[in-house]
C-alpha cells in the first residue's frame, strides 16, 4: 500500500507542469463563460426593461402567475352564458397579427381588475424576447402626463409596435375622450401596429363603443380610423385552478384547497383576477363570508394598511382618503411627492413624508409621481369619502361617473344593501331617513309608508312605489324615470324639477303635491287626482291624462304637446301660456268625470269652464262640444282649432277666430272659419 502511494506522488511530481497548465486552461475557459453569461444577463435585462413602468411587487407576482388571456369579439355582458370553449388566446393571436400588415389599430376592452395591464406586459415581454424579429416594441401607459410626448419621440415608427395601456386613466380622455382619441390617432398613424387597452364602460354608450360589429370606427380629420375590438373573457374553472396551482403548488396545498372553496362561495373574485391575486388576505379569516365586492375591497384595504402602517392605521387610512379626493378634484390619478407632504400638513395628518410615500397604498412610477396600486382602490376610497360627506357625494353624482365605473358600482351596491336591510328591519314604514344624492337600484317600496324622508338629487333605477303612502317626502331634482307609482298616495310631497319620464302614476293621488318644473314626459297619469296641485312649467309632453282630475291645478307654462286628454277635467285650471299643440282632447257622452266633491260636482262637469288658456297653443285641437263660455282664450293660438257652431256664436265676438275651423252640426263636416262666415 505504501508503495502505491509513493508511486502516485512521484507521478504528480514528474507531471506537475502539465497539470498546472490544464488547470489554468480550465480556469480561463470557466472565467470566460461566466463573464459572457454575466454580459448576456445584463443585455437581457437592458433589452427587456420597461422605460415607462416601475413594476411593483404585486404586478411582478401577477406576471409570474399569469394565466393566458382569452379574448372574444363580442361583449361578455351581452352573453347569457359564456361557453368554456368560446374565445381565443390573445397573445398567440397578436404574435400572428405582427406578421400581418393589414390591420393597424386594436382596442382591448375589459372591466376594472380584469388583467388588461398584465396582458400587455406579457405581450411586450413575449415579443421582446424573440431572437429574430422585424419590429421593435414599446409600451407606454396613457395614465402618465407625458405619454403623448413620449409617443412623438419614437423614431422609425413604421418599424415599431406601440402598446398603449389604460386609455380610461388618461386625464385628458376623462375630460373629452373624442378629442384625446383624435390626438392619439394623429400621433400614431405611422406606427406599424397600435394596441390600446381601456375599461369597457368608459365609452358613454353602445353607439360610441359598438357591441356587435367587432369594429370601432372613429373619425380623425378627413379619414376614418378603424379599431379591431376585442374583450377579455373572465376565467374558466380550469383557468382558476391553473392560477391557484401556480400560486400555491407544490408547497401550499392546503391554501390551494381553501382558496378554491372561497372562490366557489364568492364568484365576484372570479370576475376580477386582480382581486384573485390578493386572495391570501381573504383566507386569513376562515369564518367570514363575503356578500359583495365592497366587502372584499374593505378586507383587502384593511389588510394592506395593517401591513404598511408603522404606528397608526387610522392615519394611513385618512391619508389615503385625502389623496383619493385630491386626485378626483384635480382630474388625475397621480399625486406628486410635494403634494403628498402638503396634503399631510393641510389636514394635520401626522405622517412624515417618507411614511406617506413608502408606507402607504401608493406606488411610484417612472416619472417620480405616485398612484394607487390599482384605480379601483382609488375608487374605493372615493366611495368611503362620498358615503360620509354629502357635499362631496353631491359633486360626484352631479359630475357623473365617466371614467369612474367602479365608484358607481360601489355606490349602487352599498345603497342597495342599506335599503334592503332597512326594509327588513322596518316592517311597513320608513321614517326620517336622509338619502340625499344616493343611487338606488330597482328597490321595491310597494305598500310602504315613507314619512319625512329626503331623496333630493337621488338617482333611482326603476323603483316601485305601488300603493305606497309618501308623506312629507322630498323628491326635488330626483331621477325617477320609469318608476312605478301605481295607486300611490302623495301627501305634502315635493317633486320639484324631478325626472318622472315614463313613470306609472295611474290612480295616484297628488292632491297638495308640488310638481313645479317636473318632467312627466310620456308618463301614465290616467285617473290621477291633481286637485289644487302646482304643476307650473311641468313637462307633460305625450303624457296620458285621460280621466285625470286637474280641477284648480296650476298648469301655467306647462308643456302638454301631444298629450292624451280623453275626458280630462280642467275645471278652473290655470293654463296660461300652456302649450297644448297636437294634444288629443276628446269628451265622450255620457261624461264620466272624477268628482271633486258633491258641492263642486256641477262645476266639475263643465270641463274647461273658467280655465285660463291665455297665450296657450291650441293648434289642431278639437274642442267641439265643450262649454267654453267662461274659459279665457286671450292671445291663444287657434290655428286649425276646431269649434262647433254653438261655440262660434259666443266666441267670435271676443276672440280672433280667422285661422280656426268649424264643425257643422247638421252636415257633420269641418270647414275653415272664413268659409263658414261666407256661407252663413
Amino acid at each position: 500500500m505504501t508503495e502505491y502511494i509513493l508511486k502516485f506522488f512521484s507521478w504528480i511530481w514528474n507531471n506537475i507542469s502539465n497539470i498546472d497548465s490544464t488547470i489554468s486552461i480550465i480556469v480561463l475557459i470557466g472565467g470566460t463563460v461566466i463573464s459572457l453569461a454575466i454580459r448576456l444577463i445584463r443585455f437581457l435585462v437592458r433589452h427587456n426593461q420597461l422605460k415607462y413602468f416601475v413594476l411593483d411587487r404585486q404586478t411582478k407576482q401577477a406576471i409570474k402567475n399569469y394565466v393566458p388571456t382569452r379574448g372574444t369579439g363580442t361583449d361578455p355582458c351581452d352573453q347569457e352564458e359564456i361557453d368554456d370553449e368560446s374565445g381565443f388566446e390573445l397573445i398567440p393571436f397578436f404574435m400572428k397579427e405582427f406578421k400581418n400588415p393589414d390591420s393597424q389599430y386594436f382596442i382591448i376592452l375589459a372591466d376594472s381588475g380584469m388583467g388588461k395591464t398584465t396582458f400587455l406586459l406579457k405581450l411586450f415581454f413575449k415579443y421582446k424576447r424573440k431572437i429574430l424579429k422585424r419590429y421593435k416594441i414599446i409600451l407606454i401607459p396613457l395614465s402618465q402626463k407625458q405619454a403623448l410626448d413620449e409617443i412623438k419621440k419614437v423614431k422609425n415608427k413604421q418599424k415599431t409596435i406601440l402598446l398603449l395601456d389604460c386609455f380610461d386613466e388618461d386625464t385628458r380622455a376623462m375630460e373629452d375622450y373624442i378629442a384625446r382619441l383624435t390626438e392619439i390617432c394623429n400621433e400614431t398613424e405611422l406606427f406599424f401596429k397600435v394596441i390600446m387597452t381601456c375599461r369597457t364602460q368608459f365609452f358613454p354608450d353602445s353607439e360610441n363603443e359598438p357591441r356587435i360589429t367587432g369594429k370601432m370606427k372613429f373619425g380623425v380629420g378627413k379619414k376614418n380610423v378603424e379599431f379591431e375590438k376585442y374583450y377579455i373573457l373572465p376565467f374558466r374553472d380550469s383557468e382558476i385552478r391553473m392560477y391557484l396551482k401556480k400560486k400555491y403548488y407544490p408547497f401550499k396545498k392546503s391554501k390551494f384547497e381553501r382558496s378554491f372553496k372561497l372562490i366557489l362561495n364568492c364568484p365576484q373574485l372570479v370576475v376580477r383576477p386582480m382581486l384573485l391575486s390578493y386572495i391570501d388576505d381573504l383566507l386569513e379569516d376562515t369564518e367570514r363570508k363575503y356578500d359583495n365586492v365592497y366587502e372584499i375591497y374593505e378586507q383587502l384595504v384593511r389588510k394592506w394598511i395593517e401591513r404598511e402602517a408603522l404606528k397608526n392605521n387610522k392615519l394611513l387610512y385618512e391619508f389615503s382618503e385625502k389623496a383619493a379626493e385630491y386626485m378626483y378634484l384635480n382630474k388625475t390619478i397621480y399625486i406628486g411627492g410635494t403634494q403628498i407632504e402638503n396634503l399631510c400638513k393641510e389636514y394635520s395628518i401626522n405622517l412624515r413624508g417618507i411614511e406617506a410615500k413608502s408606507r402607504s397604498l401608493l406606488n411610484r412610477n417612472a416619472g417620480g409621481d405616485y398612484k394607487f396600486a390599482h384605480k379601483s382602490i382609488l375608487e374605493f376610497f372615493l366611495y368611503e369619502k362620498a358615503y360620509k360627506d354629502f357635499e362631496f357625494r353631491k359633486v360626484i353624482v352631479s359630475n357623473g361617473f365617466s371614467g369612474y365605473e367602479m365608484l358607481e358600482y360601489f355606490i349602487i351596491e352599498r345603497s342597495s344593501c342599506f335599503i334592503n336591510n332597512l326594509l327588513k328591519d322596518n316592517s311597513g314604514e320608513i321614517r326620517s331617513i336622509d338619502f340625499k344624492c344616493f343611487i338606488l337600484p330597482k328597490i321595491d317600496f310597494s305598500r310602504i309608508d315613507i314619512v319625512d324622508c329626503n331623496f333630493e338629487k337621488c338617482i333611482f333605477i326603476e323603483p316601485k312605489f305601488s300603493a305606497s303612502t309618501l308623506n312629507n317626502v322630498n323628491f326635488n331634482d330626483t331621477h325617477l324615470e320609469k318608476a312605478n307609482f301605481l295607486g300611490a298616495n302623495f301627501v305634502n310631497t315635493s317633486l320639484n324639477n324631478a325626472n318622472l319620464k315614463k313613470c306609472e302614476f295611474r290612480d295616484a293621488d297628488f292632491e297638495g303635491t308640488n310638481l313645479e318644473g317636473a318632467d312627466l314626459e310620456g308618463a301614465r297619469l290616467e285617473r290621477a287626482n291633481f286637485v289644487n296641485v302646482n304643476m307650473k312649467g311641468a313637462i307633460l309632453k305625450k303624457a296620458s291624462l285621460s280621466w285625470a282630475n286637474l280641477y284648480r291645478a296650476n298648469l301655467r307654462g306647462a308643456d302638454l304637446k301631444e298629450a292624451i286628454l280623453i275626458n280630462t277635467n280642467f275645471g278652473r285650471a290655470f293654463l296660461d301660456e300652456a302649450d297644448l299643440s297636437e294634444a288629443f282632447l276628446f269628451y265622450s257622452e255620457p261624461r264620466e268625470f272624477w268628482r271633486y266633491d258633491k258641492e263642486e260636482e256641477d262645476k266639475a262637469e263643465k270641463d274647461l269652464e273658467g280655465a285660463y288658456l291665455t297665450c296657450a297653443n291650441l293648434s289642431g285641437i278639437n274642442v267641439a262640444g265643450i262649454d267654453l263660455r267662461e274659459t279665457v282664450l286671450n292671445n291663444a293660438i287657434l290655428n286649425n282649432t276646431i269649434f262647433d257652431e254653438n261655440q262660434i256664436s259666443y266666441l267670435e265676438e271676443k276672440y280672433d277666430l280667422q285661422n280656426a275651423s268649424v264643425y257643422r252640426n247638421e252636415s257633420h263636416d269641418i270647414i275653415t272659419y272664413k268659409e263658414y262666415r261666407k256661407k252663413v
